[in-house]
């Protein structure tokens, strides 16, 4: 057979009417079809902005989105690079550092990325870009696996180092060893910006001022890339970033071929549910992994290379034993080479999967998001994704790896029984529209911004001119009070505040905690990587007692000490069909309101602080096959735990209860659970209001780049501050980290979808079900909710928000 038979076989088996009629077992999985036509691309003369010299070395033309943002670079502005996935932006940072190396040999380049496998594979590529070019410029790594006796020479010698921010935020405490580096930087690029949001947003944000602190000491002001993919608020998000202003380059100059989308839900393999708990309702949906895993082995056995990605290391391990046992049962009784691939594998088991992919030895690759983030493995023919992955633009990062060249590709997202994806199903449009969310960093957290002013002190003595670099001169001056009293900073703004703590203050930063109080993880039969987890985060899933998955492997928590100089939390490895499930008891008080929407008729929308209480107090161990509990909750033995945070909250008024009563039919009032104390009419009342705070976050990730698990929520019949119905939506991280903000921001955006999934949903159930209301992580047990009300709830806000 031909190249061209054997691509024209391929492209039929890309078409959604192959996997109608072909893929076993059909039932109709497919919801939706969409095409992305072939776009061809725009070029501009390399002359005209690299010089002929550097352009006849490159052997082409450049899209018209590297060559608008060299040209930026040029005139002395900092660029956001928003495009597609492939799309080359790696050239704009690295042919302007071609330009500015051959105007000042001295000049030197500091490049980071979000992971230690995107830093090697870049290294590589730049190395051969720039031998390409001819020029004498070295690349090299240098982070945490670097070896010590190379990294002197690194820090005097190299051209461009590539790092990553845990590591920059270390280095920082030893600038005067970068000296050279630091005094000749004329360039900051900052790759996959988008990632950097929530906590580690936060973290990231403020090593980079000091980074420019440390930089401007030395005498330079470099220029910076921010390559970002799609999001909503490219410059927005670089400049919260940084600290720096920034221009956007957004339109995309790279081809691609034509792209069908298909969405794909997967069947119910009990179709006699009535009323339900969670644990029912997911037992009789067919797992998206499992469906997914089916869709690879298919395409794979018809000569499809097919790229998966699943949510977690465990999943990744699941689907691709899976996709082997379809593959074994599939009608074409052929042979499919698979590979599993995440951070938990060795470095040289991920480069050699990435080598066979590329080569096109194997067949599929199921990856967690370790390949959306560019890693170069050539271009497979299909993407699947097993769940959406929380964003827009997540999910186009993911399918945007398959299509070689211009040719065709299939993109296929099987959704999960869960709110957000089921949303995406009834509603296309959302998915494929051109808009994209917004990426949030959140500076306000005093927490995390006061630890990294211990670290700045460190590096540098503090004094007014600082304030540029860190929040202001109020907020600064409060920070340094803060820290005299309590014995760790010496001195006066005016003459210059010195660090007197103990040394490298930097080491005490976790980089995805928002607390100085950590727990590390300790394991007494084996190994377990993992990063510190903070009080909250410990409380909730690590208990003693508790079943915890991390990479693949399950552990048993036998303790967690809190009262030593090192806080940790002992695990052993264990093999249990069970897991278990934490119950909570919530409070929040001592609200304090920092921003208010008066809606009239005593609506009113509210942003602010206050303190949350969770007693993680009981947790059941539940059977993995049945999802019944196995035996009463047990007690965790923990005290509650408080958080002052960042918080919205809804106050209705006390007349909505009739209308919400009234609109319910009787046979549909909620029957109390055998603990309350309340009436038909009040449960189901509470059930309204707990839906909307459960629904509405659940669905706050549609308008903005978020994770619901750093999210909590409360809802009441009378807060006894508030005094009206109320319900909050809250930040589980000490101190806020901005997306409650954002929820109270987009709030009318928010409802109105959260109102139309709930309305939409088929789940036909009073109480609903994952797919609208339910939550996995309810401390309550999902109870009570209740869907007609939560739907009249939303009506009476949003008709006050119109």
């Amino acid at each position: 057979m031909s190249d061209a038979e054997g691509w024209s076989e391929r492209a039929d088996v890309l078409s959604p009417d192959h996997l109608r009629e072909r893929f076993p077992g059909y039932e109709d999985q497919i919801e939706h079809v969409a095409t992305q036509p072939a776009a061809d691309a725009e070029y501009v003369d390399a002359e005209s902005v690299l010089g002929a010299e550097l352009a006849d070395a490159l052997g082409h033309d450049l899209y018209t989105h590297q060559a608008a943002a060299i040209a930026r670079l040029l005139d002395g502005e900092n660029v956001a690079v928003a495009t597609s996935t492939a799309s080359g932006k790696t050239y704009v940072y690295a042919l302007y550092f071609a330009l500015l190396k051959r105007r000042d040999p001295d000049a030197r380049a500091l490049f980071c990325y979000p992971t230690k496998a995107l830093s090697r594979d870049q290294e590589r590529a730049l190395n051969d870009l720039y031998d390409d070019l001819g020029m004498d410029v070295t690349v090299a790594v240098y982070d945490g696996d670097t070896p010590r006796n190379r990294r002197r020479a690194i820090r005097e010698n190299a051209d461009v180092v590539v790092s990553n921010f845990a590591g920059v935020n270390v280095y920082l405490n030893h600038h005067r060893k970068w000296r050279d580096a630091f005094a000749n930087c004329r360039l900051l690029a900052v790759d996959e910006s988008h990632s950097y949001t929530g906590v580690h947003g936060m973290h990231v944000a403020w090593t980079l001022r000091r980074l420019r602190r440390v930089l401007d000491y030395y005498g330079s002001d470099p220029r910076i890339v921010c390559t970002t993919a799609t999001i909503g608020n490219p410059v927005e998000h670089a400049e919260a970033l940084t600290g720096a202003p920034f221009v956007a380059v957004d339109d995309d100059g790279s081809p691609h071929g034509r792209r069908r989308i298909v969405l794909w839900d997967p069947p119910f393999e009990d179709d006699a549910l009535d009323e339900f708990d969670i644990d029912e309702f997911l037992g009789a949906k067919r797992s998206a992994n499992d469906e997914a895993a089916g869709v690879l082995a298919h395409l794979g056995l018809n000569g499809v290379q097919t790229l998966t990605f699943a949510r977690s290391r465990q999943g990744v391990e699941l689907a691709a034993k899976a996709a082997e046992r379809a593959a074994g049962e599939h009608p074409s009784d052929g042979y499919l080479s698979v590979e599993p691939y995440h951070a938990g594998h060795g470095k040289e088991s991920r480069r050699g999967t990435e080598h066979r992919l590329k080569s096109g030895d194997l067949d599929g690759v199921v990856s967690t998001t370790a390949l959306e983030l560019g890693i170069d493995v050539g271009s497979v023919d299909a993407a699947v994704t097993a769940g959406y992955p929380g964003t827009r633009q997540s999910f186009f990062q993911q399918i945007g790896r398959a299509g070689r060249g211009t040719a065709d590709a299939l993109g296929v997202l099987v959704a999960r029984a869960d709110a957000i994806d089921q949303y995406v199903l009834d509603n296309p449009d959302y998915l494929l529209g051109e808009a994209m969310e917004d990426a949030v960093v959140d500076l306000d957290n005093d927490a995390v911004y006061a630890r990294h002013l211990l670290c700045a002190a460190a590096e540098l003595p503090l004094d007014r001119d600082d304030a540029r670099w860190f929040g202001g001169a109020d907020r600064l001056e409060r920070a340094v009070e803060m820290w005299k009293d309590a014995g760790r900073f010496v001195g006066h703004l005016d003459h210059g505040v010195q660090y007197d703590g103990p040394p490298r203050p930097q080491a005490d930063i976790s980089m995805y905690a928002a607390s100085g109080e950590t727990f590390e993880l300790r394991c007494e039969n084996g190994e377990i990587d993992m990063e510190p987890i903070d009080r909250q985060r410990a409380y909730r899933d690590f208990h003693p007692g508790a079943l915890a998955l991390h990479d693949g492997v399950q552990y048993e928590v036998t303790e967690l000490v809190e009262a030593a100089p090192r806080p940790h939390v002992t695990v052993r490895e264990v093999r249990t069909n069970e897991y278990t499930r934490t119950q909570s008891e919530k409070s929040v008080s001592e609200i304090e309101r920092e921003r208010v929407r008066d809606l009239g008729g005593g609506y009113r929308l509210c942003f602010g602080t206050g303190t949350v209480s969770v007693h993680y107090s009981h947790y059941e161990r539940i059977d993995v096959s049945t999802g019944k509990p196995k035996g009463p909750p047990e007690p965790t033995g923990l005290p509650p735990v408080d958080l002052r945070t960042q918080l919205m909250w809804v106050e209705t008024p006390r007349n909505l209860f009739e209308r919400v009563v009234d609109a319910v039919p009787d046979e549909q009032l909620a029957e109390p659970s055998g603990a309350a104390s309340l009436g038909t009419k009040e449960w189901t009342f509470l059930g309204g209001l707990h839906g909307a705070e459960h629904a509405m976050i659940k669905l706050a990730p549609l308008e903005l780049r978020l994770d619901k698990g750093d999210m909590g929520g409360l809802s009441v019949n009378r807060h006894p501050e508030t005094g009206v119905p109320t319900w909050f939506i809250h930040d589980t991280v000490e101190g806020g980290i901005g997306f409650a903000k954002g929820i109270y921001e987009h709030a009318g955006a928010v409802m109105e979808r959260t109102r139309e999934r709930i309305a939409d949903c088929d789940c036909g159930g009073v109480n609903g079900c994952p797919a609208c209301l339910m939550d996995v992580q309810c401390g309550n047990g999902n109870e009570p909710l209740h869907a007609p009300a939560t739907v009249e709830i939303l009506d009476a806000v949003l008709e006050r928000l119109d």
